[in-house]
């Protein structure tokens, strides 16, 4: 079934036109015609089918018939802290990572990191990444958003939010000390992944996220990139502790 984003509160029976530019998706792209139904999503962890009541020129007037709870969101607790990479690949990896199922991501400067934004930049990207958020969760029939945050420093990401001394840290590094194998069954169902740029992390951002109870972590015999290795984890990850069978 078609699903698409709507911000606003909803309710059983309220009559709402959708927003502009997803009402021309829906008439230009997907066709949609009245009567035909399908699903809308605010972000409130729902699916609401709706009806096709009217068009008017480019306005989609709908109904919304039912609410139904949707349990595509993983138990597992995902964060993932990525440093900045360019474009292309960033929006590769919020997208790919919200279709396997992550609950956070936090953009991180590390001190090999290609990418520099100030800060209206930064707002504009930022901007840029809810919207594939949401294309991603409208294609991967998620109901929840995942929260995205403006980009920070190393040091800063590893201080906030203050986490649970049980959650799982992991950080990837060619270098690390442990293997998948190495890692017990879960305490509790937070996770964070710590991900560096194309260059790697500096010895001292290794050491500053050792001292913050960090476990270095090794993907196999290959240097995986910045974007392979989040996609990798995650869905290793999700496999061992979480939803994928």
């Amino acid at each position: 079934m078609k699903r698409f984003y709507h911000p606003d509160a909803l309710e059983i029976n309220q009559n709402i036109y959708l927003d502009d530019l997803v009402a021309h998706h829906a008439l230009q792209v997907m066709r949609v015609k009245v009567k035909d139904r399908f699903c809308i999503f605010n972000g409130d962890g729902f699916n609401y089918k709706v009806e096709v009541i009217s068009i008017e020129k480019k306005k989609l007037k709908i109904n919304i018939i039912s609410k139904a709870e949707n349990h595509s969101e993983s138990q597992t607790k995902i964060t993932l802290i990525q440093s900045l990479s360019t474009n292309e690949k960033m929006d590769w990896i919020i997208q790919k990572a919200t279709e396997l199922g992550v609950n956070q991501i936090v953009p991180i400067y590390s001190t090999r990191s290609i990418i520099k934004l100030d800060s209206t930049r930064a707002d504009k990207k930022l901007m840029h990444w809810q919207q594939v958020l949401i294309s991603a969760c409208e294609q991967s029939g998620r109901s929840r958003i995942p929260q995205i945050y403006k980009p920070t420093t190393f040091l800063q990401a590893l201080e906030q939010p203050k986490f649970n001394e049980k959650t799982l840290k992991l950080i990837l590094t060619p270098n690390g000390q442990n293997s998948l194998g190495n890692l017990g069954p879960l305490n509790n169902k937070e996770i964070i992944l710590l991900i560096g740029p194309e260059g790697g992390f500096s010895e001292e951002e290794l050491k500053l996220a050792n001292d913050c109870k960090f476990t270095s972590l090794k993907l196999g015999p290959r240097t995986l990139r910045t974007e392979t290795a989040p996609l990798s984890i995650i869905s290793i990850i999700q496999f061992k502790y979480g939803d994928l069978s």
